[in-house]
């Protein structure tokens, strides 16, 4: 769920890159007043290495051993902007440190980080928080996610781990219903099964402040079903759908074995089989029906370029579920699985269209439109 990520991004290339502006204290972190000197200078000695490898030694090792020596930073999990060294990134960028308070076993370190656009003003990206506290006794930093899930309700239902707020009544037919999808979901497509640890909330704002966010550069609008996946480590994030919410397991289970399949496909899959905001594909095509008729304009031979029609209804999705939905009403999962072994690159995808939906690029907007158009729902 990710789209609006990839626009960013270039815009922040083009204006963090070469106006390094560092670590900042607020006023009021007195050390002589606080007894927080200890965890304020791992964290700045840690960040002061801009390097991924040289920080793993401020972390705890229970963290390296679980995400590796290049994901264990929660930041650099939820979103990465494609950098191979994180903390040479955040280097680039300006972080200040807003509190440092002590929690029970640990420090919460709380602290802002911004870019510089081009025009020369600050733009907010991250409000979060990292932990300090003592391993083997030694004082080490940790992500707010390993601390926070130790005061969330836990139930493991078959290859699923659920973690939620404990004022959630938890509902064990849903939960079995997941799991039994994630066994099928497997067989079909001829892959392991896999556990998995999923986390869900009521609302955006209890699932980030788990993952130990107060604010998060595009997270606006209304409170709606949505889903995230951090899939080398098989977690999946859900708010508002509660214990059932299929589209990410599709992700962790299937994209480390379909590695050439492209990302429409990809999330065309998701959709087709496990929702998208909570919403079938018939919701999304309705929807995407009525926006094409509205909008003449709209080159779908050109569908790579277009990135969402509204808040709910992203083209990856809608118009991914429907050449998936096309490919498997047809062939079924043997040409399915053939079209996620077709390649990752733009040529790839419209040679899969050609190949699987008998359409060459050329007739994609009119042969396209009249199909969308004669949908039933």
């Amino acid at each position: 769920m990710k789209n609006w990520i990839l626009l960013l991004i270039g815009i922040t290339f083009c204006s963090v890159y070469g106006r390094s502006q560092g670590v900042t204290i607020n006023f009021d972190l007195d050390t002589n007043s606080w007894d927080i000197g200890e965890p304020m200078k791992l964290w700045l000695d840690f960040l002061g290495t801009k390097d991924d490898s040289s920080g793993a030694a401020y972390w705890n090792e229970a963290e390296l051993t679980k995400y590796g020596y290049s994901r264990y930073f929660g930041l650099k999990r939820e979103v990465d902007f494609g950098q191979p060294n994180y903390l040479e990134f955040l280097s680039y960028g300006s972080l200040r440190v807003l509190s440092i308070r002590e929690r029970g076993d640990y420090f919460k370190i709380s602290n802002m980080l911004s870019f510089t656009n081009e025009e020369g003003t600050q733009d907010v990206y991250f409000l979060f928080h990292v932990y300090a506290g003592l391993e083997n006794g030694n004082m080490k930093l940790f992500n707010a996610l390993e601390i926070n899930t130790q005061y969330l309700a836990h139930q493991k239902v078959g290859f699923i781990n659920y973690y939620y707020p404990k004022k959630h009544v938890f509902n064990r037919e849903k939960a079995v219903q997941q799991n039994d999808f994630l066994v099928k979901l497997a067989s079909n497509f001829n892959v392991p099964t896999a556990e998995v640890d999923y986390y869900f909330t009521e609302t955006t704002e209890e699932m980030q402040e788990i993952k130990g966010f107060d604010f998060i550069f595009g997270d606006n609008g209304a409170n709606m079903p949505t889903g995230i996946s951090y899939i080398m480590e098989r977690q999946v994030f859900s708010n508002g759908s509660g214990e059932y919410y299929p589209h990410e397991i599709i992700h962790v289970l299937l994209n480390p074995h379909y590695r050439k399949s492209h990302y429409w496909i990809n999330e065309g899959v998701a959709t087709y089989f496990g929702l998208s905001r909570g919403k079938e594909l018939d919701w999304h095509l309705e929807k995407l029906q009525k926006h094409l008729a509205e909008h003449p304009e709209i080159d779908l031979g050109e569908m790579l370029k277009l990135v969402r029609i509204d808040g709910t209804t992203g083209y990856s999705y809608v118009l991914g579920g429907y050449i998936v939905k096309s490919i498997f009403e047809e062939g079924g999962y043997p040409a399915l699985k053939s079209a996620m072994n077709e390649g990752r690159k733009e040529a790839d995808f419209y040679r899969l269209i050609k190949k699987y939906l008998g359409v060459n690029r050329k007739d994609i907007n009119i042969v396209f439109r009249e199909r969308i158009g004669a949908l039933k729902f």
